[in-house]
């Protein structure tokens, strides 16, 4: 490809361009093998010219987007070193603070899974001191999965997971962090939490199969197939690794294809086929080398296989043994793994009796240390039950059953999974009670200390999210949700208010109707429902269990606490009816206190609300597939607090998906506070951002809270934010960064717990080259962008807007005799819309208003170019009507930019906020 674009003429610049340009539009439809192709093409091109300031900002770009798509991938590892390498160079070149941390970050992950781990250790610490010293919210952000794994490979797991967290909720709202979710399954595994891993590799599978993104889809399948096995579901686990494994055939994913088949390897010495084990592990190790996977792993279960080939009499595997795995991890940073490698040598020696007890014992003491500060309860609690075994052998049968039940305990609810037969005895010899009954007896106190951990809030939806978090993990599931009943609707859908791993999509699906019927039976029984389905177990992922427990507020039903399991049918018979009751009693007595709080608070702000008035119910009208995964994203992020960044053009309705944001976030109680800083003269913009005090200036006669501060707690909306001037972006970032303001003239702090929600028509990335905008701000807001499609791009969405703006407007003047025509349908599909849906509003409004009859005369204008070269007063238009077509003809001759050099504002002598306000006279804007 490069010598055909040397045989061609184009340029090395030209040629880099075009393959980006490729790759990026194989990315948009989802093609990461094409993308990957096209990017090496790109580094291939530059490498061969000397350095520029142009070809280093390509190289150091492009190298960061392939490090990410290798991963996806699972391809290309020893490849990629030598770019990143040569990419931090050019980092240093450029001064490029930001791109050499995240280099060095991915050149650690690189090296760690390279087997070079003490470089990794102290390439991943460099660049996370370097992210930290920047430390705003984007590098953050765009850090935490490699930062996660920085700690998971110390075996660091609580701390890991915190980041492996970040970077999931970015994968999920912003499609970034591409691995994150992987890892936070391997974190909450690690921390007996394998329903939540499930849950978890269960939900972004599904995701990254909606965003068509096969090969993530594909990894995560392998991992799902580790954890079955784990939990011995050998038929389910057997049917994942198979067909992850295949996938990863088709699509060449080693990364996938290493994880199957060591998986597979891992189900047949589960099984007891040790043989066909050892066939499979040493086909692990073939696919890690060619990939560059050098002994490559992160879960214990890999030691486990090595030490049951050791002690089951199987030829090791060359270059792969127990022994000398055993002694490379002790001297390796991996915590998680010492201990268990730990635990492994002293069972060995307990087997053939060649160390003194003392060395055993200290071995295990050295292990338990280790395990607890990984935070891993079942690696902790098996070797707990390694010293109730050595405790027996030395005859001290009372601190074998000491350490046998602090093992059933640390097992986390999968005593029956990984507890052994033969020591069962141990449980009863001390409290009486049955193994079942010995975990019962903690359940209550257990579900009220959770209940009253929660941190408060006067937030109720807030609440209700960390609610379902928390009793996700208490009660064993993969998913849940809290469904609330609203009054006198006893009959219709309950709204899902929170959850865990499960989509209002799912819900929605007719494979969610028995769960539905459960949630239905729940709220009218007001009794707790456990439901099994030992016969329905699928290998299609159909629900087994179900549990339901209904919740009071003020002695009345209303709300149902839903969760369910897809491949454990008993994982709630351990919660017997009268317990789930008193349950129940507990979570209602807690969310109605806070309710009533809430309340309180509410009484406290009904000035603020009545003021800033209550939402718009403005609905927005789409059909269109591009326009319904806009508002499919904008509805999974209302839920959080992240920056939202809404682009598109005049007119697409910004303001209105703002507020459909904010009406779906924890916030929606409290202020949406709009502001338009083209609406304000420029001296003016600081005043109504931040406020003044009385006497700052002239004519400030009195103290005035300024934008920001109104939107305490609530959503701060600022539409157009590229025209807010350089001057005052600085004060924007300090408030976004510390949540805290200082009024014009003033000295005092105030805080301001404000979410942002900004919008713009321009390319923001462009201010940001022209000098005219804000870099550092340009990343804060840039967090989660949304792009809303011009109305032109919205296909039948067209006539659909139109039939609703015609009932609308019909009903408003009584004139209910109207309708499309024909000509009418053509006319509306025809046209380009240059305003948008504000423009389709004000024509509709007007066609009503000058109706003849039941004819309705719409008069669309010829489009803008065409009309320019022919009349441009064609049709003897009204003054208003040449206005607005002169000043949308400027409009589209600057590419929409409205002010500063060669902006429209310039070539029509007006000022900013002037052409602003007649655009919005003339339904412009």
């Amino acid at each position: 490809m490069t010598s055909l674009y040397n045989n061609s003429g184009l340029a090395a610049e030209s040629a880099s361009r075009l393959e980006r340009a490729l790759a990026e539009q194989a990315l948009g439809s989802g093609d990461y093998e094409g993308a990957w192709d096209n990017m090496i093409q790109v580094l291939e091109l530059l490498g061969a010219q000397p350095p520029s300031q142009d070809f280093d900002v390509m190289f150091v770009d492009t190298s960061l987007e392939l490090a990410k798509i290798s991963f996806v991938l699972g391809k290309g590892f020893s490849e990629l070193i030598g770019h990143l390498n040569k990419a931090l160079e050019a980092a240093d070149r450029l001064g490029n603070q930001r791109a050499r941390a995240m280099i060095n970050l991915h050149l650690g992950r690189l090296y760690y899974f390279g087997e070079q781990r003490h470089l990794a250790m102290e390439v991943f610490a460099k660049g996370k001191a370097e992210a930290e010293a920047l430390g705003d919210e984007d590098i953050m952000a765009n850090a935490s999965e490699l930062i996660g794994l920085y700690f998971f490979i110390q075996g660091l797991i609580p701390e890991a997971m915190g980041y492996f967290e970040e970077a999931a909720r970015g994968f999920e709202f912003a499609d970034q962090g591409h691995s994150g979710p992987m890892w936070l399954s391997y974190c909450a595994a690690f921390l007996g939490q394998y329903h939540r891993a499930i849950g978890t590799l269960d939900f972004y599978r599904r995701l990254a199969i909606d965003r068509k993104d096969h090969s993530l889809a594909t990894t995560l399948r392998a991992v799902l197939g580790i954890f079955l096995v784990r939990l011995k579901k050998h038929r389910e686990a057997a049917y994942h690794l198979s067909g992850a494994l295949q996938e990863s055939i088709q699509s060449q994913n080693s990364l996938a294809g290493y994880f199957s088949s060591g998986g597979l390897a891992f189900h047949h010495m589960m099984e007891g086929r040790l043989d066909e084990s050892r066939k499979w592990m040493t086909k692990t190790m073939e696919v890690g080398d060619k990939a560059g996977l050098i002994h490559q792993y992160a879960s214990p279960f890999v030691l486990e296989i090595l030490f049951t080939f050791h002690t089951g009499g199987i030829a090791p595997i060359p270059g792969f043994n127990f022994e000398s795995e055993c002694q490379r991890i002790l001297n390796e940073p991996n915590i998680h793994l010492q201990g268990v490698a730990l635990r492994l040598r002293a069972m060995e020696a307990m087997g053939k009796n060649l160390e003194s007890m003392r060395e055993i014992e200290a071995d295990l003491v050295q292990s338990e240390r280790l395990l607890e500060r990984s935070g891993d309860p079942v690696q902790l609690g098996k070797t707990h039950i390694a010293m109730a075994r050595l405790k027996l052998t030395q005859g001290d049968p009372a601190s074998a059953r000491r350490y046998a039940q602090r093992a059933w305990k640390g097992f986390s609810g999968y005593g029956d999974v990984f507890y052994p037969d033969d020591l069962l005895g141990l449980l009863s010899e001390t409290s009486g009670l049955a193994p079942q009954d010995f975990v019962r007896e903690d359940l209550l106190e257990m579900f009220g200390a959770m209940i009253q951990d929660l941190v408060p809030s006067d937030n109720l939806d807030e609440l209700l999210q960390r609610t379902i978090s928390a009793t996700n993990r208490f009660f064993g599931a993969e998913r849940g949700g809290i469904f609330w009943f609203k009054a006198g609707a006893s009959g219709k859908s309950p709204e899902l208010r929170a959850a865990c791993n499960l989509f209002k999509s799912d819900v929605d699906s007719m494979a969610f109707r028995s769960s539905l019927s459960l949630v239905f039976k729940t709220y009218r029984e007001n009794q707790p429902q456990v439901v099994r389905n030992p016969d329905g177990a699928s290998l299609h992922s159909q629900v087994r269990a179900m549990i339901g427990v209904p919740f009071e507020v003020e002695g009345e039903v209303k709300g149902v606490l839903y969760h369910d399991n897809s491949y454990v049918n008993d994982c709630f018979d351990r919660f017997v009816p009268a317990q789930l009751a008193r349950m129940a009693g507990s979570l209602s007595r807690y969310i109605g206190h806070v309710l009533q709080f809430s309340r309180k608070m509410e009484e406290k702000t009904s000035g603020w609300l009545s003021r800033m008035g209550r939402l718009d119910e403005k609905e927005i009208i789409a059909k269109d597939k591009a326009m319904l995964t806009v508002l499919d994203q904008a509805d999974r992020i209302a839920g959080t607090d992240s920056t939202v960044l809404i682009l598109g053009e005049t007119g697409v309705g910004k303001e209105l998906l703002a507020r459909r944001i904010h009406g779906g976030s924890v916030r929606s109680e409290h202020p949406l506070v709009v502001v338009d800083p083209t609406t304000i003269p420029e001296s003016l913009v600081e005043s109504e951002l931040f406020g003044h005090e009385k006497g700052a200036f002239t004519g400030a006669d009195r103290q005035k809270a300024g934008r920001i501060e109104l939107a305490h707690n609530g959503t701060l909306f600022i539409d157009e934010v590229g025209e807010i001037p350089l001057s005052i972006q600085v004060k924007l970032l300090r408030a976004l960064q510390e949540k805290t303001i200082t009024r014009v003239g003033g000295a005092k702090t105030i805080s301001c717990n404000f979410r942002l929600i900004a919008a713009t028509n321009r390319s923001l990335a462009d201010e940001v080259a022209q000098g005219r905008f804000r870099e550092d701000l340009y990343y804060r807001l840039n967090v989660i962008p949304i792009l809303l499609p011009p109305l032109r791009e919205r296909g039948r969405d067209v006539l659909e807007l139109a039939r609703h703006m015609l009932a609308r407007f019909a009903g408003k003047y009584n004139r209910h005799d109207l309708e499309l025509s024909k000509e009418n349908v053509a006319s509306l599909l025809a046209y380009s819309w240059p305003g948008n849906v504000r423009e389709m509003e004000n024509m509709m409004e007007r066609a009503v208003l000058l109706a003849v009859d039941d004819q309705l005369a719409l008069n669309l204008p010829a489009s803008l170019s065409s009309r320019a070269a022919s009349n441009p007063f064609e049709g003897n238009p009204s003054l208003e009507e040449v206005q607005r077509r002169y000043i949308a003809y400027i409009l589209e001759k600057t590419n929409g930019k409205i002010s500063g050099q060669g902006g429209a504002a310039e070539i029509l002598g007006m000022k900013r906020t002037s052409l602003y306000n007649r655009m919005k006279k003339l339904g412009m804007r």
